[in-house]
């Protein structure tokens, strides 16, 4: 027998999740874009989407977010730290490769520097994932060896019911059984069926793709020119990216007080990597575009052993000149053959 939570009860899970202090967000249409956000209710959610339009990165690296406020003083300088809000929260109805994404960034935030944001946030939170019963030409994650009920990152999961009416509930980490305990009433014990999970085709090889970037010989091959013509640097790939981390830190005030900000940037960006001397090493979109797919199939690889890459497919769903990093890897797929 398996345990099944029914969507007749899911409202009264989340009134319970929230009478016992925990904040429960979920897939949500805000101003014409899905997001993942806070819900008083089940009602809100929206549950059917294939992806939210931005991703759950967001809930744990925020596009802005204050670092400490300084003030100068003849006698010494004075800073006070600001630190996120606390609080376990639920996060209920997430996708597969949106979870996926926050395992694939846990190393990169806790490795040379272990930054206690992100790990607060991680540590507050439950991940709760739907499996995927369907998906767009965009979603790729059997191309990058997950799967549209990969576990990865997620503290529990949920397989739909054929009938539609709930879903059968696995419980994957101590932090998810915990969460449940406090609807263990509202579950039964049933022997539903689960729906099929979606068939995602592969679009790629990603093996083949990463030992051709591995040679150094086809790091200045004309590809990336012609692959990146129509790139226009706009960095809405990296913004929607449920991986992408990249970041700059800057001091906003005046010259004796103000606020050290973290904010979200793009290897994207022509001044990214723009020296003060007026020198930039990555001075056209080839290269940048080049960066980018070295960095999440190679370099990122290389020390973490995953590819920085989920296999979402937003950067392709969302790009304004219909170009992504499917597109880029079949490409390169074919120059491997």
């Amino acid at each position: 027998m398996t345990k099944i939570l029914f969507t007749d009860k899911l409202d009264s899970c989340v009134e319970r999740w929230r009478s016992a202090g925990m904040t429960v967000i979920g897939p949500v249409q805000r101003a014409n874009s899905s997001v993942y956000d806070a819900v008083k209710s089940a009602s809100e959610l929206d549950l059917n989407l294939v992806l939210t339009d931005r991703s759950i990165k967001e809930l744990f690296f925020p596009q802005s977010e204050p670092m400490l406020r300084y003030a100068i003083t003849k006698a010494e300088i004075n800073t006070d730290e600001f630190l996120p809000p606390s609080g376990p929260r639920i996060i209920f109805g997430a996708r597969a490769c949106d979870a996926s994404g926050l395992a694939i960034d846990d190393p990169l935030f806790g490795w040379d520097y272990k930054d206690e944001y992100w790990f607060q946030r991680r540590n507050e939170s439950v991940i709760v994932t739907i499996a995927c019963t369907k998906a767009d030409e965009f979603c790729m994650c059997t191309s990058l060896k997950l799967s549209p009920d990969s576990t990865k990152g997620s503290d529990i999961l949920l397989r739909p019911l054929e009938n539609n009416k709930g879903w059968q509930v696995e419980e994957l980490t101590d932090r998810g059984r915990e969460a449940f305990k406090s609807v263990a009433d509202l579950l039964q014990e049933g022997s539903d069926p689960a729906a099929a999970t979606v068939t995602v085709p592969e679009k790629f090889n990603a093996d083949a793709c990463a030992e051709w970037l591995k040679n150094p010989e086809n790091f200045e091959s004309r590809f990336w020119k012609e692959i990146s013509a129509r790139c226009i640097g706009c960095g809405s790939c990296t913004y929607l990216c449920p991986t992408c981390h990249c970041f700059d830190i800057q001091d906003e005030g005046g010259s004796f007080e103000g606020i050290r900000r973290k904010n979200w940037d793009s290897c994207s960006f022509a001044l990214f990597t723009m020296h003060t001397s007026g020198h930039n090493p990555r001075s056209t979109q080839s290269a940048r575009w080049r960066q980018r797919i070295m960095h999440k199939f190679n370099y990122f690889p290389g020390k973490f052993s995953a590819n920085s890459c989920s296999g979402c497919g937003r950067c392709t769903r969302e790009c304004p000149v219909d170009m992504g990093i499917t597109e880029t890897l079949q490409e390169i797929s074919k120059l491997s053959q």
